[in-house]
């Protein structure tokens, strides 16, 4: 019995919609792997930081405690990499601010690790 036959129909629909969905889902997998690298506070959008009001928002504000957490993180490991001077916390966060506005579309934790640049 061939599975052509009429009577099969149904099987070789499923088979090709089992087909095309693992052919969507191989398609997909690496689109999703260049979304957000991070979760949580590190991995929001600078978008919520791209102006001083919005840092004073629930989002701004979980996303500068988790900068200043990061940031105080690389500066105690000891690595000795050299970073920009600031005038306390008010300079590092005018900076991440800064960085936001400018790129919106990266993440805090970009916006953090971009004090250890050049």
């Amino acid at each position: 019995m061939s599975i052509t036959t009429p009577g099969h129909l149904s099987l070789n629909r499923s088979m090709a919609r089992a087909g095309l969905a693992l052919c969507l889902l191989c398609a997909t997998a690496p689109a999703k792997s260049a979304v957000p690298r991070l979760n949580g506070a590190g991995g929001l959008s600078c978008r919520v930081l791209d102006s001083p009001p919005k840092a004073r928002l629930p989002e701004g504000h979980a996303a500068l405690q988790w900068s200043f957490g990061y940031l105080t993180g690389r500066v105690e490991s000891g690595t000795g990499e050299p970073h920009r001077r600031f005038a306390g916390p008010d300079g590092i966060a005018a900076a991440i601010i800064a960085y936001c506005r400018a790129y919106p579309e990266r993440q805090v934790a970009d916006a953090a690790a971009s004090v250890f640049g050049p």
